[in-house]
């Protein structure tokens, strides 16, 4: 019986070695070859266009509107406003958390929702310093764009800015 545990633990240990190395959920790059490109490469877009992905008839769709660069930057100042921001919003989470036994779930809305009394306690939080809240009822960072929350566990909530480009997943973004 022991020498049986000793195979299928070496056995387990060698497919996971195997697993490591080899990864076969790793994505891979295709190559394509020059000749079936569409367009040349390293081409980028007019900066005022930005091309469809899928081709129709109106051609390529005007840019996002984004704020100009020099708003983009952001003095140690404001970083930190954003961080107590996000820091303050943190918090009341925390009390929500506290209070209710968990944090809120949900769309943006329904977690501010909850934040603000609807909730199964009725607990009424304020307005966390440096949020705002928009037209649809959805806590805003400081540049009006609405926080993103991504729930990491019952009590742990990741809470998400796009920053000044207003755009998630870029380098200005603020995540706590």
């Amino acid at each position: 019986m022991r020498r049986l545990k000793i195979i299928a633990a070496t056995l387990l240990i060698v497919f996971a070695l195997v697993l490591a190395v080899w990864q076969p959920w790793a994505e891979k790059a295709r190559f394509v070859p020059e000749k079936t490109r569409s367009e040349p490469p390293f081409s980028s877009p007019p900066e005022d266009r930005v091309p469809d992905p899928l081709p129709s008839s109106t051609g390529p769709r005007p840019a996002a509107e984004t704020p100009p660069a020099s708003e983009l930057l952001l003095s140690t100042e404001d970083r930190q406003k954003v961080q107590a921001a996000i820091d303050n919003l943190g918090f009341t989470l925390r009390d929500y958390g506290t209070a209710l036994k968990g944090n809120p779930v949900g769309t943006n809305a329904e977690i501010t929702a909850a934040l603000l009394g609807d909730n199964a306690k009725q607990v009424k939080l304020e307005i966390p310093a440096g949020s705002t809240l928009n037209d649809k009822g959805e806590l805003c960072d400081p540049w009006g764009t609405p926080w993103f929350f991504h729930q990491l566990s019952a009590y742990k909530t990741e809470i998400h800015s796009a920053g000044p480009d207003r755009k998630m997943y870029t380098e200005d973004d603020f995540v706590r």
